[in-house]
Parts: structure tokens; C-alpha cells; sequence
């Protein structure tokens, strides 16, 4: 996409967030380019008052006049500028609600999608800047409109200057129209100069932003390793100080002095030329008005107002030519940004609703599945039909595809080779609702949310206390739940609420159990469900375990084959194959893949 048509979308996205930002930012352009303009015409006028001996009733009158003019423009201007840049903030907020949104609906596999997650990437590192995409751009409009007027503005007031230019009142060079198209014309190469510099020094501050992200990126992966509790005790038991502040001193102090001193040297060359180049154009303009104005081609009050036009003209020729290179900086984080939204699902849900009045079989028919990008199949040939009402056990060294099964069986990602069916109809036929409504499952890697127990528990603003208690006492941690200050009111974590409360891994992962036994759903998922219990507590779980899922089909997968004893069939995957399928009994007078594995583990306990 050009540049052009980039800039336009921008605005439109703008105006679909804030509908009010882009004419407030207008109308503060519009003010804040003629605020200076203001002092500059009523300090010449009274000027020429003066010099014409006018009453006094006519000079108190302007006086008055500017101060009235001066005391609204500045309450509009402080009004104004507060307003936006409020608005910009929002515009933030705004944008990350809308990839907050495109996250929640997109494929779990899109998430899971390398190129996809360097995008959130950059667009979380870009959020992490005040001046970030949107804000940024806006912030830009307005600077670059003011830059604009203030020379349109600038050159309307002088072209009576330019007038005068043109008449020859003598020989020499400085009464000939040659020292006006000069001065003109050296004026325009100023402007490009100052452009072209402009974009390099904007580059070379873009060249160091980056560098800059990369070292931030350091420093504060190097604070959160420092300050997290839980490696701490490495760091302190191994003395692991001197070697992060050796590469913390290398990286971030050595690379960055040498990186601000770069920047700070091309930027002081840089501004000095554009300094000196416009005290040079300046002296000619004061020269030629200073010339005029002695020939008595103008007044002194003319005088006062061409010298304040033209200083704007300089002002105004920086301050656009200095947004003009930022977009250098905005337009890959606005394209990063876009992308994510544009970002495509391709999975596709059917209108089916699912009817489990008569309850319900899922079949995996020779089912095969590789990641995105990667070679090796993850599953292959999966032939498996899960009754209901059924207890499963799935069980497999790291990495058999024991985790991967389960993601395919809520259609996390669709299948490669083969289908999944429900009820003899393909998986795909079914709505999304249906499916989510399906399964209750307690991932390995969870996540309790920084919310009260009861948000956590229940996903939802709307909670059922009797439910909940419920669900808390057959995970076995409403004792825990009710000691705490508000009881399930209770914010866990201290990032919301400082008096928030903090919990173990192995109560945060009962939690998470409870939340699975809430939702009520047909098919209750246990992926390691017991990890980060203590023997004593794991041991409930499993003893409690069928009450907790009552008449519903279960799937639980674990390393602890002695936990399967409570399930009515295992499955046991190897090599992303499923190689064996039966009872306990079954599979241990089969003396295949499981029984190698429960003598293994058992051997440790019969020592």
C-alpha cells in the first residue's frame, strides 16, 4: 500500500474510533497558527498609532482589543490542546480494544502463527511509547497543519513586501527586483534544505529508537529476572550478579553511550547548518526590508509586521518539514497494526447446534495433524472413538501428542489428513458455541486472571454462589477461599488491587480445576491436572475424582500411571501414534509400550 492511501486509512481509522478528533484537531491548528500572528499585527498597528499621534481613546480601545483577543484565543488554544491530547491518549486504548477483539476471535492456531506473533510484537513494543501509532499520527496532523498555515498565513501578510520588491528605486543590487527574487529564491532552497535535513535527522532518531527497543527489551527482561522471587534464588545461590551486570553494562551502557553519542553528534551538525543557513536568509530579509523601509516604502508599523511575518515563515517551514519525516517512524507501526486486524481466520464453522439428548460418540477416523511450519507430524493415523459417559485416560512420554490430541479434540486446529466426528457428522458442521459449550478443560498451562476468585471461577460477570462453593469444595480449596478477607470477593494478585492476595501453584492450579467443574460442561478435560499438588492433595483429587465429574465423560491425561487406575479405558500414545488402547489389566498382560512405563515408574517406588 502507498504512502498516500496508507495516510488516508489512517484518517478513517481515526474518525471509526474518535469521530470528534479530527475537526477539534483542525480547529486547533487553525488557532494556534494565528495566535502568534495576532501580537504581531496589533504590535504594528499600535505602532502606527503611535507614530501618527492617534488619541488616546483609539489606542486604549486596541489595547483592550488585543488583550480580549489574546485572554479567548488562549482559553481555546489550553482548552483545545488538553482535549486532544486526551483524545490521542484514548485513541490507544481504542485501538488495542479492537486487536483485543480480533485476538479473542481469531484461530487459536493464528496465535500460535511465527510471523503473526512477531506483528504483536512490534505492536506491543510501539504501545509501550506515549506517542504510539495513532496518537503519534494525530500529534503529527496537528503540528503539520500548524506548520503549513503559519507559512500561508506568513506569506499573505508579506506579499505587499514582495510588491515593493519588484519596484526598482535605483541602480544598485538592493534597490533592484534581483534582491527580492534572491531572497525569495533562497528562501525556497532553505525550505528543501531544511526538509532533506529534516528526514535524516528524523531517520537517524528512528535508527537509535530501535537500537533503543532492543536495549529496553534487555534492561527490563534483566529487571523482571531480578525481581521475580521465583528466580531469585538462583541468581543468589549460583552468584549470577556479576555476570547480568557484565552484560548489562556491555549491552545497555557501552552500546547505548555509543549510540546517544552518534545521534547526538549528526543532530547538532544537523541543526547548526539549518541554523546557520536560516540566520543567513534571515540577515537577507532583514537587509531587504531594512533598505525598503529606508526608501519610505513602507512605515515603521509595516516595518514591525513584515519582520514577525517572515520569522514565522522560518518557524513554520521547521515545524512541518520535522513531521514530515516522522511518518518514516508511523507508517511501519500503522501497517503492523492493520495487519493484525486483516489478519484471516480460515477455519469455518457450520450452523449445526449439537444435540446430546441421546447423548453422543466422537471418533477420530485416521486423523493426522502437523504444527504450521514444521515437517514432523505431531499426529498420525489416529484412530480413537470416545464413548459417553466414558472415563479416558491418555498417557505418553513428552511429546507423543498426548497435549496435541486434546487441541484438535476442542478444534483448536483443524486436522491435516482424516476427520473428527460427532455423532457420525464432522466436527467442522457445528457452530463454535456448540463445541466451546462442549468441554471443560484445565490446561497445562492455565491462567488465573488477576480478577476476585468468583470472576475467576465463574468467566463471567454473573456468578452462582451455591455453584461456585460447589465447585470450590470438590476441587478442595473452599476452605482456603472462605479464610481469605472478602471470601470469594477477594482479588488474587496484587496487579489490580493492592490488597489483593497472594497463592500457590498449587492452590492457583485448583483453581483452575474449580473453574472446569463450574462451567458444568459434558466432557470435562484434565490435562496434568495434579502437577503442582502435594502427594497428600493429589491423592484426594483422585480418590474424589469420579464425583467430580459424575455421569459426564472424562479425558484426563497424566504421567503418574497409577492415577489411571480409576479410568474405564487408557490410550497410549508414542511417536505421535496411538499404539495401544485398553483397561489397566489389559494393557499390563500386553506387555507393550504402557507396561514398559508402569515398570519404570513403579520401580522407583519398590526400591
Amino acid at each position: 500500500m502507498s504512502k498516500a492511501k496508507m495516510i488516508k486509512r489512517m484518517y478513517r481509522e481515526v474518525h471509526s474510533l474518535d469521530r470528534r478528533l479530527l475537526p477539534t484537531t483542525a480547529v486547533q491548528a487553525v488557532i494556534d497558527s494565528i495566535k502568534p500572528f495576532i501580537n504581531i499585527y496589533f504590535s504594528a498597528r499600535l505602532i502606527t498609532l503611535l507614530t501618527q499621534k492617534a488619541n488616546t481613546k483609539e489606542i486604549i480601545t486596541n489595547i483592550a482589543l488585543v488583550l480580549g483577543i489574546n485572554i479567548v484565543i488562549f482559553f481555546l488554544a489550553s482548552f483545545l490542546n488538553n482535549y486532544n491530547e486526551n483524545h490521542r491518549m484514548m485513541l490507544l486504548d481504542l485501538e488495542n480494544k479492537k486487536v483485543e477483539e480480533k485476538l479473542y476471535n481469531a484461530d487459536y492456531a493464528l496465535l500460535n502463527d511465527s510471523v503473526f506473533k512477531e506483528l504483536l510484537h512490534r505492536h506491543e513494543e510501539a504501545g509501550k511509547s506515549r506517542w504510539a501509532r495513532l496518537p503519534y499520527f494525530m500529534w503529527t496532523t496537528l503540528q503539520f497543519t500548524r506548520g503549513v498555515l503559519t507559512t500561508i498565513i506568513s506569506f499573505i501578510i508579506i506579499i505587499p513586501l514582495l510588491k515593493v520588491g519588484f519596484v526598482r528605486t535605483g541602480d544598485t543590487f538592493f534597490e533592484r527586483p534581483l534582491f527580492i527574487v534572491t531572497i525569495v529564491a533562497a528562501i525556497a532552497v532553505m525550505a528543501v534544505v531544511i526538509l532533506i535535513v529534516a528526514s535524516k535527522i528524523n531517520k537517524s532518531y528512528l535508527e537509535a529508537n530501535e537500537k533503543y527497543a532492543e536495549l529496553d527489551r534487555i534492561f527490563y527482561s534483566f529487571i523482571d529476572i531480578l525481581g521475580d522471587y521465583k528466580t531469585g534464588k538462583e541468581i543468589r545461590l549460583y552468584k549470577e550478579q556479576n555476570l547480568i551486570d557484565g552484560i548489562a553494562t556491555q549491552k545497555i551502557l557501552t552500546d547505548g553511550e555509543i549510540t546517544l553519542r552518534k545521534i547526538s553528534m549528526r543532530t547538532a551538525k544537523s541543526s547548526s547548518f539549518i541554523a546557520i543557513l536560516g540566520a543567513l536568509v534571515g540577515f537577507g530579509m532583514y537587509l531587504f526590508i531594512g533598505v525598503k523601509g529606508l526608501f519610505g516604502l513602507f512605515g515603521i508599523g509595516s516595518l514591525v509586521l513584515y519582520c514577525g511575518s517572515f520569522m514565522q515563515i522560518i518557524s513554520g517551514i521547521m515545524m512541518f518539514a520535522n513531521t514530515l519525516g516522522k511518518l518514516k517512524e508511523i507508517l511501519p507501526l500503522a501497517r503492523d497494526y492493520f495487519k493484525i486486524l486483516e489478519a484471516e481466520s480460515t477455519m469455518i464453522y457450520g450452523n449445526r447446534e449439537l444435540d446430546l439428548s441421546n447423548g453422543f460418540e466422537i471418533e477420530f477416523n485416521n486423523v493426522s495433524f502437523k504444527y504450521p511450519k514444521n515437517d514432523n507430524y505431531a499426529l498420525k493415523h489416529i484412530n480413537l472413538k470416545i464413548s459417553n459417559g466414558e472415563k479416558l485416560a491418555v498417557v505418553g512420554r513428552n511429546g507423543s501428542g498426548k497435549t496435541t490430541f486434546i487441541k484438535l479434540l476442542c478444534r483448536l486446529y483443524d486436522v491435516d489428513e482424516g476427520e473428527i466426528l460427532i455423532n457420525g457428522i464432522n466436527i467442522k458442521e457445528y457452530t463454535r458455541d456448540s463445541l466451546n459449550n462442549l468441554y471443560s478443560v484445565v490446561f497445562q498451562d492455565y491462567k488465573i486472571l488477576s480478577l476476585t476468585v468468583a470472576d475467576n471461577i465463574s468467566a463471567s460477570d454473573e456468578c452462582d454462589n451455591a455453584k461456585l462453593y460447589s465447585a470450590l469444595e470438590k476441587a478442595n480449596i473452599k476452605a482456603r477461599i472462605e479464610a481469605m478477607p472478602q471470601k470469594e470477593k477477594t482479588y488474587l494478585y496484587k496487579d489490580l488491587d493492592k490488597s489483593g492476595v497472594e497463592i500457590s501453584g498449587g492452590e492457583a492450579q485448583k483453581l483452575a480445576l474449580a473453574r472446569a467443574l463450574y462451567k458444568d460442561s459434558p466432557i470435562v478435560i484434565l490435562d496434568e491436572p495434579t502437577a503442582a499438588l502435594d502427594p497428600i492433595a493429589e491423592n484426594e483429587i483422585y480418590s474424589r475424582f469420579n464425583s467430580f465429574v459424575e455421569n459426564k465423560t472424562a479425558i484426563y491425561i497424566s504421567h503418574r500411571l497409577s492415577s489411571c487406575a480409576f479410568c474405564d479405558r487408557i490410550a497410549v500414545f508414542d511417536n505421535a501414534e496411538l499404539v495401544e488402547t485398553g483397561t489397566h489389566n489389559e494393557l499390563i498382560s500386553a506387555n507393550g509400550r504402557y507396561a514398559e512405563l508402569w515398570n519404570a515408574q513403579a520401580s522407583y517406588y519398590l526400591e
